[in-house]
């Protein structure tokens, strides 16, 4: 008991300390040496964050598999599309477009004046301009599975020739040279040609594998390149040092403006560090030492946030708190293929012995948006009816008769497993709670293993862990981007393949059938019903359990503006400056 106490006991003074602290000088100072700008901002500064995550897996665009690394790379790439505050598409790099009236045809406009960031891939070290065949490229390369790619499902039985594109460069076949629904016209027009219509492709290209990269770097650098990226976007790479540190410099050559005619950053640098605890990273931005503090420590929640949820209490009054319902679901998952998981039975008495109530209540004291007692598709999207899919909430009685189906009466015989996790505070709160829940409702042994983020994020795609924590934080705002966690189609038939988005490697064919059906349809109503339908099919045989809906959390010192916060978190650097 004694090092619980000794704990606890540490966790009150840092809070007193906390509270204590004024960071009052460090702001002067760092108003004092800006250069003004126009309608009243500033140039300068440096915008210092931190990722409680740890090291990106990759910085690039075919290997991102994760927020953390997504949100740094959108600094310094530009996304083809991307998305407003209110996470409506809107252009970047593509200024206009146009779908032909069957669906099947996508003509993109590009931007005319980005241009590369200088770096020693070309010749001269001079950055030279973006143009349509670098898009093409680009694209390309999620569908190649020589780059090690995480992204082809996204290509997969959409766009024509992709699949072919794949399939001939593994295994040593004869690689075919162009996926021919992507062509370049000219410099700055491109198209996409569809198998079928697909009625998310807008939003799909505002993920992180459509950024254009230039095929020079991805030869200079070769396979180096994940920590060497070069793009078009607002800030360039400097340094990155492992657990330390990713350092990014501002983009002279960046080609937008704001409306007061300011060329676009406002800031000189942004410095991720990678501290992985979050009372840290609190104390530290209570200091001063950063310009944000993205969550609040679960241990802190209670003194920081008013019960509004919508301010801080009295006593945090100096930074400013952000609040939104997130585009992000929190869950375990199985793994469908692998014993004792492939047995539904199993998996239903997992999710019936879990109380998502208490969770969110006492180890979260109540910090998330809402319990997870519908689908996966979190309760931000309108009109989408989450309330009408109904979940598997906590009930011991059918927990026990689930097993018992399974053939494990009272957790007898049942083998000890293990739950993997990555050292994320929150998730090992949660993970904490569920072991002991499992244990004492099902009457079986469950042991935590904590795994480097990078490492997990691998083992999970190639099918390594049976039983994970994790989250999913949205792409794009529509339910497809969540329910084709489970859409089998993009699942492999060799097992040692890796198998993402869909880890959980669940394959119902009528579940793939009606999300199939959604995608092509551009009726809201209708695509809305398949969708539900599809997502309660496959909530009902569990491939994951959903736990909780997040609720944004974020702390910004008051001299930062133009940093709002939208349910996707996206991170726009760009628009931030610093004012007085």
């Amino acid at each position: 008991m004694f090092p619980k106490y000794t704990y606890l006991f540490a966790i009150i003074c840092l809070i007193s300390t906390i509270s204590s602290c004024n960071n009052g000088s460090s702001e002067e100072q760092i108003v004092a040496n800006l250069k003004p700008a126009n309608g009243g901002k500033n140039f300068g500064g440096i915008y210092r964050v931190n990722m409680v995550r740890g090291n990106p897996n990759a910085l690039d665009p075919v290997l991102i598999t994760s927020k953390l690394a997504s949100d740094i790379s959108s600094q310094i790439y530009d996304h083809l599309l991307t998305f407003d505050s209110n996470m409506v598409v809107k252009p970047e790099l593509a200024k206009s477009w146009e779908i032909s009236p069957d669906g099947l045809l996508y003509t993109f406009h590009l931007r005319t004046d980005a241009f590369f960031h200088d770096n020693k891939c070309f010749p001269n070290g001079k950055g030279r301009k973006v143009i349509a065949s670098d898009v093409v490229y680009s694209l390309s390369r999620s569908c190649d599975p020589t780059t090690k790619t995480a992204h082809f499902w996204a290509f997969k039985d959409k766009v024509v020739g992709a699949t072919e594109y794949y399939t001939s460069r593994t295994n040593g076949g004869t690689p075919i040279k162009e996926l021919t629904g992507l062509k370049a016209l000219n410099d700055s027009t491109f198209t996409i040609t569809l198998i079928q219509p697909y009625s998310p492709l807008l939003m799909l290209l505002g993920n992180s594998f459509a950024m254009v990269l230039p095929k020079e770097a991805v030869e200079y650098y070769k396979d180096m390149y994940f920590r060497n990226p070069v793009g078009s976007g607002p800030f360039v790479f400097s340094e990155w040092k492992d657990d330390m540190h990713i350092l990014l410099k501002r983009n002279p050559n960046y080609w937008e403006y704001d409306n007061h005619n300011n060329r676009l950053p406002f800031l000189n640098e942004i410095e991720f560090s990678f501290i992985k605890d979050d009372k840290i990273q609190f104390s530290e931005f209570m200091k001063g030492s950063f310009e944000e503090s993205y969550t609040i420590p679960t241990e802190f929640f209670d003194n920081v946030v008013d019960p509004s949820k919508t301010k801080t209490t009295k006593a945090y009054r100096s930074v400013t708190l952000q609040a939104e319902p997130a585009l992000l679901t929190w869950m375990f998952h199985f793994n469908t293929q692998k014993y004792p998981y492939n047995n539904v039975y199993v998996r239903r008495a997992f999710a019936y012995a879990i109380d998502k109530e208490k969770i969110v209540r006492y180890v979260l004291r109540n910090s998330p948006y809402k319990p997870g007692n519908h689908g996966i598709t979190p309760p931000v999207i309108p009109a989408y009816p989450i309330d009408s899919i109904k979940g598997m909430n906590y009930n011991p009685t059918l927990a026990l008769e689930n097993m018992a189906k399974a053939g494990y009466p009272n957790g007898s015989n049942f083998p000890e497993i293990t739950l993997f996790i990555y050292q994320e505070p929150k998730l090992v709160q949660v993970a904490e709670a569920i072991q002991q829940m499992l244990t004492e409702t099902l009457n079986i042994k469950v042991r935590l293993q904590i795994i480097q983020f990078s490492e997990f994020l691998q083992f999970t795609d190639l099918g390594k862990l049976p039983f994970w924590g994790s989250r999913w934080y949205g792409d794009y705002p529509d339910p497809e981007n969540y329910i084709m966690l489970w859409d089998g189609t993009t699942v492999p038939s060799d097992t040692t393949l890796p198998s993402y988005p869909n880890n959980t490697r669940y394959n119902n064919p009528t579940v793939n059938n009606l999300l199939q059906q959604a995608v092509q349809t551009t009726d809201p109503t209708k695509q809305y019903a398949l969708y539900r339908e599809a997502e309660q099919l496959a909530t009902n045989d569990v491939p994951s359990i959903i736990l909780f809906y997040e609720m944004h959390y974020r702390l910004l010192q008051p001299y930062v503006k133009d940093n709002p916060m939208n349910a996707m978190n996206l991170l726009k650097y760009k628009y931030v400056w610093f004012g007085a």
